[in-house]
């Protein structure tokens, strides 16, 4: 009888914690391989060390090319696991209760720097300690058109 309430409240206990499963997509990225800059564009974050997972991550922009490249409010979350990135996935409502979230629709002219926002909190995933990247993409505006993803890490310590 010890042994099955034992049991029973290690269950109980066990089903009230926190526990974190960090969801990704079962293959690594294809693009494991990317910079900070690219095509005269460049990323960087204002903070690139946190201690829990942030509300808002700030980023600056850089487009020191002679191009115009489109982007969006939206970046992607990519965790290191045994050297290579995996996406992290989040539920798609996100993108219906912040429908600002799009990849492009936002003129990066050249020459121009900007700060944006990357609210973390809208995408309703807690980042356990770990060595993450941000990634964006850009559209260039002239033909043949391409796109240029750029990424930058960070980390989250205990």
């Amino acid at each position: 009888m010890k042994r099955l309430l034992m049991l029973t409240l290690l269950l109980l206990l066990a089903a009230c914690s926190p526990v974190n499963q960090l969801k990704t997509l079962d293959h690594p990225s294809p693009m494991q391989d990317l910079h900070a800059s690219s095509s005269g564009l460049s990323l960087e974050l204002v903070e690139n060390e946190f201690t829990e997972t942030p509300a808002v991550v700030e980023t600056i922009i850089t487009n020191d090319s002679e191009s115009d490249y489109e982007h969006g409010q939206y970046y992607y979350i990519e965790v290191n696991k045994d050297g290579d990135w995996y996406t992290i996935v989040h539920s798609d409502s996100v993108f219906l209760d912040n429908p600002e979230l799009t990849d492009f629709g936002l003129l990066l002219e050249a020459g121009a720097d900007i700060r944006q926002n990357f609210a973390l909190e809208g995408l309703k995933v807690e980042l356990p300690p770990g060595h993450y990247r941000l990634v964006k993409t850009f559209l260039s505006q002239e033909q043949p058109f391409y796109e240029v993803s750029l990424a930058v890490p960070f980390d989250i310590t205990e």
